[in-house]
């Protein structure tokens, strides 16, 4: 069940460019036949996404009675046809007051095909949590193609692979652009029981053959904030084999940004369970979250501060 916003906010959605940027603004009040200005406000994201441009700000103004007006705000299904793939508003004081919405899907190449049984099941299972557990609308998309469309407008690119596989030319180049302009992998093992696997090998020459010399992975400390932005851990939670894995996961920096993760628990594994998988579903729900609220990410962000009623 989400959870409703008390009191009244002001909204920013800040882009990265410092140069000339139009304004935006949108409340419960206003109409969608509008240009989206001050003098005359849209009600819906679904009309100020066609405005947006990467230099704008978006200013959200609601007061305390909008509380299902808010709650409607990141309908999935309104944005459907949204150029990007997430946008989530985030309280700057408290970081489990998280809204918004993302499409999450598994990731397929041209000889990257993971149609094992737990990759099915993993991403639905991971969305069904994230729509109980946070105010994050999340909905399945289709398989999400390297370096297609949909792939560039994505926060969030899960990989997952049981067999070998083996990126083209320009999947490489494409997964190199997108981890470079604010995207964010998480490479997932899905033949974790077995060490030194051509599974493993695959999984990790993703990120050399993307980035080079950049692509190499390393130890990611539990202060990081993949553990606590939204549920707190002190390091990854094991996998369902516990005998063969590592207790750490390792990710890839680029300029101090965390653009990729490799994990070697076989999470899709356990995602895809039934039961007994909470707190590798309360990881996924962290690693999502992160990937749209860490500075730097593709997926636009509306930061808001509550003013409770007197």
């Amino acid at each position: 069940m989400r959870r409703g916003i008390s009191g009244s906010f002001v909204g920013l959605l800040f882009f990265f460019s410092a140069a000339w940027c139009a304004s935006y603004h949108l409340t419960p009040e206003g109409t969608d036949e509008g240009d989206c200005s001050a003098a005359a406000p849209c009600a819906t994201l679904g009309r100020v996404t066609e405005l947006l441009g990467a230099q704008d700000t978006l200013y959200v103004l609601a007061g305390a009675d909008a509380a299902s007006w808010l709650d409607g705000l990141f309908d999935a299904g309104e944005l459907a046809t949204s150029r990007y793939g997430g946008l989530v508003l985030q309280d700057s004081t408290e970081r489990r007051q998280v809204c918004g919405f993302v499409r999450l899907a598994t990731t397929w190449g041209t000889h990257l095909k993971p149609n094992f049984p737990s990759a099915a099941r993993a991403i639905p299972n991971l969305v069904d949590a994230l729509n109980a557990q946070t105010r994050i609308s999340a909905s399945v998309g289709a398989h999400l193609f390297i370096g297609s469309p949909g792939f560039f407008r994505s926060p969030f690119v899960y990989i997952t692979a049981a067999t070998a596989f083996e990126m083209t030319e320009s999947e490489i180049k494409g997964l190199g652009r997108y981890l470079r302009e604010g995207g964010f992998v998480f490479a997932d093992n899905g033949l974790s029981a077995f060490e030194h696997s051509q599974t493993e090998a695959a999984m990790r020459h993703l990120f050399r053959a993307a980035l080079g010399r950049a692509g190499r992975l390393r130890r990611i400390p539990d202060n990081h904030p993949i553990y606590h932005c939204f549920y707190d851990f002190d390091g990854p939670p094991p996998g369902l084999d516990e005998a063969t894995q590592s207790y750490y996961l390792e990710g890839i920096f680029l300029n101090g940004r965390l653009v990729g993760v490799f994990a070697d628990q076989g999470y899709v594994h356990s995602w895809a369970q039934s039961f007994g998988n909470e707190p590798q579903l309360r990881f996924g729900i962290n690693a999502v979250v992160f990937a749209l609220t860490q500075p730097g990410s593709i997926s636009p962000k509306i930061h808001f501060f509550t003013r409770h009623s007197e």
